[in-house]
């Protein structure tokens, strides 16, 4: 499922899961936050922040791959070839 659509739908059942919620509440306010819709709300949360999430990941992989291809390339106190001055 692309992205904005996950996002999309998360955001419609966050709206189902806030109606379901209040409802619920006004039905029997001492229930407190233990509702169906209070469930709903969480799911709509967890699928909400999935691309986000991936994304938090997928850029903290890059950053450690270039972290690691940098030590690989030239380590701490090597100096260049061209040091002496010599292109």
């Amino acid at each position: 499922m692309d992205d904005a659509v996950l996002q999309r739908f998360a955001v419609v059942l966050a709206l189902v899961g806030m109606a379901l919620h209040l409802a619920a509440l006004a039905e029997n306010p001492s229930q407190g936050f233990l509702t169906i819709g209070f469930g709903v709300l969480l799911l709509a949360l967890a699928l909400g922040g999935a691309p986000v999430t991936r994304e938090l990941f997928e850029a903290d992989a890059n950053r450690t791959e270039t972290e690691r291809e940098t030590t690989r390339a030239e380590p701490p106190g090597a100096e260049s070839p061209d040091a002496d001055g010599q292109t």
